[in-house]
């Protein structure tokens, strides 16, 4: 099993750095996310009803090296369900849907949550990318196109870099379901790098 060798390394790593192992760094933002519903439904009501979040959006650089390098870019985004409860997302640069993939800068680039989520309906990969200054949100089968679902709209001001720690096993967004592969990966690799930030 990798899960005790994955949370060790994940664990010793953010030690010696002092912070997260992978994205360390990177802007914070408040925005709003405008979603306008999708038809034919996916089975995933955050995704297939209209509605308007408040949303936390996190921008960072996978493994933290000095623009203009290239790195990773990342767009983590968070919402807040009808009960309060926190539910997340991340998502990195690819090349194609799958790989992830560095990039110099933002512009034009797509963001992809890399892996297929489990839905009522089969499996689903979340998309965004920027136009016109803010972010179109997308759902895609594995091969099928991109079906735009939602804007995020960014408010204006510093941005900050806020000591947010983004769950997306632990806080998924309904009917979102994180494959096991990916949680047994995920799940040690965050708590690793959790303790060794204490």
């Amino acid at each position: 099993m990798l899960t005790t060798p994955l949370r060790t390394l994940f664990r010793a790593v953010a030690a010696v750095r002092g912070t997260k192992v992978l994205h360390p760094r990177g802007e914070v933002h408040a925005g709003t996310l405008v979603r306008h519903g999708l038809r034919p439904a996916t089975g995933v009501a955050w995704v297939d009803e209209p509605g308007e979040d408040r949303a936390v959006v996190r921008f960072s650089r996978g493994a933290g090296l000095p623009a203009p390098l290239p790195d990773v870019l990342g767009l983590a985004l968070r919402v807040q369900s009808p009960d309060g409860d926190p539910w997340d997302l991340l998502l990195a640069t690819t090349l194609g849907r799958r790989v992830p993939f560095p990039r110099r800068g933002t512009g034009s680039v797509v963001y992809s949550s890399i892996e297929a989520f489990t839905t009522p309906r089969g499996r689903l990969l979340v998309g965004a990318r920027e136009v016109g200054g803010r972010f179109l949100l997308a759902v895609a089968t594995t091969r099928g196109p991109w079906r735009p679902f939602a804007e995020l709209h960014l408010r204006d001001g510093d941005a900050g870099d806020e000591p947010l720690t983004f769950e997306p096993v632990r806080h998924a967004v309904p009917g979102l379901e994180v494959p096991p592969r990916w949680r047994r990966l995920r799940e040690p690799a965050y708590d690793g790098s959790r303790r060794g930030r204490r």
